[in-house]
């Protein structure tokens, strides 16, 4: 039984695909596209961290692949409520509303937000419109870690279960 929990502990050997997904970074990151099997990736990498090493090659923690990512995710949490506030005043008006709304913020070398901007929409202006506005009074005071990147905030209202 104890053997069988130190396996499973160990991951099994195989090394994370993370190195793969960095060859066909082209830039742009979509934060919707965040799925359990990344976060089990994620997690599966912090579990080999805390395995104690070996006394050939003493391990060391692994450099972040991307410090934007988590700063995208973390701005969308915070301007969600509001998003979803836009979507319910439209809403009212159209008990049927359905849609989508693509945002995209850009960041300049200096990393400071230079535009917001709606790239892709499926609902109605006075929603995607309110959704633009949630999204550029969003603070978003971490914007130095992403310079010269954009990355992209698709909303699809009703959310999939």
């Amino acid at each position: 039984m104890l053997a069988s929990l130190l396996l499973v502990s160990c991951g099994g050997g195989k090394p994370p695909a993370a190195a793969e997904s960095l060859k066909n970074d082209a830039g742009v990151e979509t934060f919707g596209e965040v799925n359990a099997s990344d976060l089990a990736e994620l997690d599966a990498g912090a579990l080999n961290d805390a395995a104690p090493a070996t006394a050939a090659a003493p391990s060391s923690p692994p450099t972040p692949a991307d410090d934007c990512t988590p700063v995208g995710v973390d701005f969308e949490k915070r301007a969600r409520p509001k998003l979803k506030d836009c979507y319910a005043s439209g809403k009212k008006k159209d008990p049927n509303l359905q849609g989508t709304v693509k945002i995209a913020v850009e960041i300049d070398p200096r990393g400071k937000v230079k535009d917001i901007k709606i790239t892709e929409k499926t609902l109605p202006d006075p929603v995607a419109q309110c959704m633009l506005k949630v999204v550029k009074a969003t603070p978003l005071p971490e914007a130095s870690k992403c310079p010269a990147k954009t990355f992209t905030i698709p909303m699809t209202f009703p959310t999939p279960h």
